[in-house]
């Protein structure tokens, strides 16, 4: 995996950990910003969801480890292994090519 690869799966990790803390429904997408799916390794889309279930709340009253169980579950039956990220629309991510 190439360095460039790595420090950008490396910032949507952060970001989406750091998403999954914000308790409310998730805001209409804004018109300054893209919804792109990046496709991970399964050890990625691990450390991901490890990260989001330890930064939410407990809302069904099961406990995290249950609820990581049901995501990786989810995910091994969709067979999707991938991190949906927002991405601003700005001159540097239109120069990269991270969006439209």
């Amino acid at each position: 995996m190439s360095a460039k690869k790595l420090s950008v799966l490396l910032v949507a990790l952060l970001l989406k950990a750091t998403s999954g803390r914000a308790q409310a429904p998730a805001p209409p997408p804004e018109a300054d910003y893209q919804q792109v799916s990046v496709p991970v390794p399964r050890a990625v889309s691990l450390l991901s969801d490890v990260a989001s279930v330890l930064l939410l709340r407990d809302p069904d009253g099961k406990g995290k480890v249950q609820a990581l169980l049901d995501r990786r579950r989810e995910r091994s039956e969709k067979r999707d292994q991938s991190i949906r990220l927002r991405i601003p629309k700005n001159g540097l991510t239109r120069t990269l090519g991270l969006v439209e």
